[in-house]
């Protein structure tokens, strides 16, 4: 088979897996509930602090929630990649057992959460807020940035709960990998993503959709909150989706390319046919 196929029939199997353990979509679900907290002390004082003109103090505790909200989704998917390992490995798993892992891991989790906000950080002052071709550059090299970041980590989280590397070790054997197997996870990550295409622009549309209707008077604006409402809905869906199918994809490939672990319903020749040796 091609890489194309592969990707395919690797993604078939990761939507396969995530249906035989439902449980996987409560680690995402967990992590975003417990991303509310850090959002709301963090993000409330940072406003209040805003709105008092104090913005130095304002931007230290908005960066402060920042790592705490991305620490929140570290540790829920550094769970849910334990509880994928026993599962791969023909053990049943649990959520316990996977934030039980996790847990255990916190010292190097949070490591990388200050890693992760840090480059968001850089990203989003790359964005700036410019006008002209200024703005558009900026956009266009922040995205790529993004893209290039997400690439490189995909394996972090793996190397953290699987190996027992520290944050900074875990990055550098990451972008190792990456480098020695440029294409790992992007032909059935891209298989992924078009299926969540299918969740996904419905929901901008009901949003856009919402938004318009905001703007206009009696029925309209009640239809417009219910239309932004149901696409805020349908798209925290799919990111949900997203998030336990790569958290599958990426421990099932680690094990291969370590050539450690057991690989589930994945055969080597599957993950074999996207792998691009250099």
């Amino acid at each position: 088979m091609g890489k194309w196929a592969d990707g395919k029939t690797l993604s078939n199997k990761s939507w396969g897996l995530l249906k035989e353990n439902k449980y996987f979509l409560w680690f995402p679900i967990i992590g975003l509930l417990l991303a509310l907290i850090p959002l709301a002390l963090f993000g409330g004082g940072a406003l209040v602090l805003a709105v008092e003109e104090i913005n130095v103090w304002a931007i230290v505790v908005g960066f402060v929630g920042l790592i705490f909200v991305n620490f929140a989704f570290t540790v829920s998917g550094a769970a849910m990649v334990a509880a994928v390992d026993e599962e791969l490995s023909g053990r049943d798993s649990t959520i316990g057992y996977g934030f039980g892992k996790a847990f255990g891991r916190l010292g190097p989790l949070l490591v990388w959460s200050v890693i992760r906000a840090v480059v968001s950080t850089l990203l989003g002052l790359l964005r700036g807020n410019n006008n002209g071709g200024t703005a558009i550059a900026g956009n266009l090299l922040a995205a790529i940035g993004a893209a290039a970041w997400s690439i490189i980590t995909f394996f972090v989280t793996p190397y953290i709960m699987l190996k027992g590397l520290g944050a900074v070790p875990a990055l550098t054997a990451s972008v190792h990998m990456v480098k020695e197997k440029w294409g790992t996870q992007v032909t059935g990550g891209v298989r992924i993503g078009l299926r969540l295409l299918v969740l996904v622009l419905p929901a901008i549309a009901l949003i856009i959709g919402g938004i318009f209707l905001l703007s206009g008077s009696g029925a309209s604006v009640s239809l417009g909150l219910v239309l932004l409402v149901v696409g805020v809905v349908v798209l925290m869906i799919s990111a949900l989706l997203s998030a336990a199918l790569q958290s599958i994809f990426s421990v099932a490939l680690f094990h291969f390319t370590t050539g450690e672990g057991d690989y589930g319903p994945f055969t080597p020749e599957e993950l074999n046919g996207v792998l691009t040796k250099k």
